[in-house]
């Protein structure tokens, strides 16, 4: 009867029940507890995993100093002694920096087929570092990368020339003493080359 009387208000027939033929709707499946597809998954379950964050040091962090950069850029190595030349480098940069030669000078060898050197760096809490290297004419690209005690890279140059500092816009800062390293590594070339830690 109520259908009768819905008919006659709205003046439309309702439609008749489905057969108990007629297969069940597409939808019916998603109720049974599978989700639904949706767009997109399938290329996303594809997609490989993101890559894991760097590790972080755990008794280093960088001082970034965007002035400090001028000193280095504005410096013309004679390239006669190498020694010489990396100590004339970096006097040119404590004017800005206020930082002083620690330890000697240090020298090496080395070819871009050549497995990487490294020399140690005693640091000390409370005090920052900044390396200095120079390479003779037949260096193209010296690589310096500065690792703490657990072997995290702490900085690196940021240059590809025979003149590179770590940090070139800053310093390494060290909130306790460690027993860090600075590595060495040849990108184009062979040749002689030195280089200086000074600290504050």
């Amino acid at each position: 009867m109520l259908a009768v009387i819905a008919a006659c208000e709205g003046g439309a027939q309702q439609p008749p029940p489905a057969s108990p033929a007629t297969p069940a709707p597409a939808v019916a499946t998603a109720s049974q507890g599978d989700p639904a597809p949706t767009p997109g998954a399938t290329a996303s379950a594809l997609a490989p995993p993101p890559a894991p964050s760097a590790p972080t040091s755990a008794v280093a962090t960088v001082k970034s100093v965007d002035t400090w950069v001028d000193c280095h850029r504005t410096y013309q190595a004679s390239l006669k002694d190498v020694s010489k030349d990396v100590a004339a480098m970096a006097a040119s940069c404590k004017g800005i920096t206020k930082f002083n030669l620690v330890g000697n000078t240090l020298t090496g060898k080395q070819a871009d087929r050549d497995a990487p050197q490294a020399f140690p760096l005693e640091a000390h809490a409370g005090h920052c570092y900044r390396v200095y290297a120079q390479s003779s004419e037949g260096i193209k690209d010296l690589d310096l990368i500065v690792k703490d005690s657990s072997g995290v890279v702490i900085g690196q140059d940021s240059t590809d020339d025979p003149s590179p500092v770590a940090m070139e816009y800053g310093a390494l800062c060290f909130t306790r003493d460690d027993r860090a390293s600075i590595v060495v590594a040849v990108g184009a070339g062979q040749g002689d080359y030195a280089l200086q830690v000074w600290s504050d």
